[in-house]
């Protein structure tokens, strides 16, 4: 067997590395901006209106609870808030009972993290945040411990949470069909990229490597893991920022339509997989599929590369195209492996739901005969 000679991972460029750097800052500028600014606020309220000498407590949480994200905020502050209010309560019990020793230190903590398991759960409990945040605050109520303080800190606690909410929230909440429409372009970028490399594949009868197909399977379905994520949070901002509830209906309606995504990914894997199956086979597969597959690519990689709201030449030239394969495919079986035509016209179909094509109009028929073997789809069409 031959070994498999070792390639020298080439060294990362620099400028592609400072070019992300510099979008991860500007994608995130306005949030630190904002979360500064709550920080900055909840300081102020504490020490100069309450008159509390070190509130520390009070920009360190508003500071979390905003963070880097534009989404989730009101759940981070009502987790810290909670997580910070039963540290404190719980840290103040067993200080009175167990000292202040590394002995008292090390059972508070464990203690009170058993606790927040205990009570935290849904909106308030979910993921770390609330169990951190109650082990954080014993600890310093434990190692910074001055009698009559507790109440103190969790006034601060109340004020930073309530600094975050007021501008994270009230004032300058997310908008939430951009990062829709931004996971959305993520994964229509990866099925593309997935139908040009089967489309490339064709020609030669090679197979693909295995590796490549579970690479491409965890790249989708992570991708639609972001997209599900980035739904709920859209749905959520509408729900709870006042300034975001006449979006409601807009971003419900674009809900409905990105859910058919998950439709659309599962027919692009199961083409893939369908495809390539029969390479591995080595069945022959006729020519006119590699073009009705790059034309489903092209089609992909035009929506994923052009912003959204598309516009409505897009939408046509494309519901045009689908419709002609979903429609007038040609019947095709390979050995071993389920119909490839049948999974192409799906996954046209499952196209046109994902820009509204059944519910728009029929377009124009473009001038093709795509349907017919031997006259595949033109790639200008697109």
């Amino acid at each position: 067997m031959r070994a498999r000679r070792l390639e020298a991972v080439p060294a990362p460029d620099p400028r592609q590395l400072a070019s992300r750097a510099r979008h991860r800052v500007l994608d995130s500028f306005w949030a630190a901006a904002q979360a500064s600014l709550a920080a900055a606020f909840a300081w102020w309220i504490a020490h100069t209106v309450l008159g509390h000498p070190q509130p520390f407590f009070a920009p360190i949480a508003a500071g979390i609870a905003m963070s880097t994200s534009y989404f989730g905020r009101s759940r981070r502050a009502l987790q810290m808030v909670g997580g910070v209010l039963l540290g404190i309560a719980t840290a103040e019990l067993l200080v009175a009972a167990l000292g202040t020793s590394t002995v008292a230190l090390g059972a508070t903590v464990l203690l009170t993290m058993v606790v927040a398991l205990l009570v935290g759960g849904g909106f308030v409990g979910e993921g770390m945040m609330f169990v951190n945040q109650a082990a954080a605050s014993a600890i310093l109520v434990v190692t910074l411990h001055r009698h009559g303080t507790g109440a103190e800190r969790a006034v601060d606690a109340l004020v930073g949470c309530g600094s975050a909410l007021l501008v994270g929230v009230l004032l300058f909440p997310a908008a939430p069909l951009p990062r829709l429409w931004a996971a959305e372009r993520a994964l229509l970028e990866r099925l593309a990229t997935t139908l040009e490399r089967v489309a490339d594949l064709l020609p030669t009868g090679e197979p693909p490597d295995s590796a490549w197909l579970l690479a491409t399977g965890y790249e989708i379905h992570d991708r639609l893991a972001a997209l599900a994520q980035a739904r709920a949070r859209a749905k959520a901002n509408v729900r709870i920022a006042p300034r975001r509830w006449p979006m409601r209906a807009e971003v419900a309606a674009e809900d409905r339509r990105i859910a058919r995504l998950d439709l659309l990914a599962n027919a692009v894997l199961s083409l893939m997989r369908a495809t390539t199956a029969g390479l591995q086979a080595g069945e022959a597969l006729p020519d006119w599929l590699k073009e009705q597959i790059g034309a489903l690519a092209i089609a992909l990689r035009r929506l994923a590369d052009t912003a959204q709201p598309w516009p409505s030449a897009l939408l046509n030239d494309v519901t045009a195209i689908a419709r002609s394969i979903a429609e007038e495919g040609p019947s095709f079986h390979v050995d071993r492996v389920p119909t490839v035509s049948a999974i192409l016209g799906a996954t046209a179909r499952d196209l046109l739901s994902v820009t509204r094509g059944d519910e728009r109009s029929p377009p124009a028929r473009p001038d093709v005969t795509a349907a017919r073997p031997g006259a595949p789809v033109s790639r200008e069409q697109l």
